[in-house]
């Protein structure tokens, strides 16, 4: 059995994850509830679950906040939100778990799963630091030796290989078991721009724009890379934006 302890500030929600746990999940057992974080860090000390719903934004403190007095614990976190939006991608990028509200038995059950399978810890103070950033400045990636952390100043481009993507470095390439179509949800806002349904690129890192009807882009490190009919007038407006 493992052992879980559902941390939300909503009493209906509680009520219905543990419901869906109790019908779902049997070999979850709940230890304990809280509503908020300083009865959740000692509920946690005192029962040392093997596993916490914890949800992202409470209004007497967020989840992660909770995480932050964890300095020498390690903590399995699946985390609950009624939030779509940035943080959420870099927490799916991060291989962190997370369900969004409200919470469907099929995605309590994949998420439970994923968590059985796992095979490595993560880092959630350092999620906590990135998701509090304003802008975005680094993400987490699942790579094949563990999480990855990556300043989005230092890509050059990401591609796509299927239901792969390569991060491509000045110096190293990244693979991620993510596919293309989630780093451009979580990008596509913090100065990247999809050219091509294989490839994302750093506008920062863009040198030249080549016009024609092959269009291409070069970027700072040489790479050259075709452009899309389709998104070769979007591009041109984003270049303008900057230039």
């Amino acid at each position: 059995m493992i052992s879980a302890v559902l941390v939300d500030d909503e009493p209906l929600a509680i009520k219905t994850l543990r419901l869906l746990l109790d019908k779902h999940c049997p070999e979850i057992s709940v230890v304990g509830e809280c509503n908020n974080i300083t009865d959740a860090y000692s509920l946690i000390l005192e029962t040392r679950p093997k596993l916490i719903f914890l949800d992202i934004n409470m209004p007497n403190g967020s989840g992660l906040q909770l995480l932050e007095r964890f300095q020498d614990v390690d903590l399995e976190v699946i985390f609950t939100t009624a939030h779509q939006e940035h943080a959420i991608h870099a927490l799916r990028l991060s291989a962190l778990d997370y369900i969004l509200k409200p919470i469907s038995s099929e995605d309590l059950k994949n998420a439970v799963q994923r968590f059985m399978k796992k095979k490595w810890s993560s880092d959630y103070h350092l999620l906590a630091q990135i998701l509090q950033e304003k802008t975005l400045t680094r993400f987490a990636v699942p790579a094949v030796d563990g999480i990855r952390i990556i300043n989005t100043k230092e890509i050059l481009y990401l591609s796509a290989d299927k239901n792969y993507t390569t991060v491509h470095l000045p110096d190293e390439d990244i693979i991620s078991s993510k596919p293309l179509g989630d780093y451009e949800k979580l990008l596509r806002d913090h100065g990247f721009f999809r050219i091509h349904r294989s490839f994302i690129i750093n506008l920062r890192r863009l040198l030249k724009f080549k016009k024609g009807k092959e269009a291409q882009v070069v970027l700072d490190n040489g790479m050259e890379l075709d452009v899309s009919r389709n998104r070769k007038d979007e591009l041109i407006r984003e270049i303008e934006k900057i230039a």
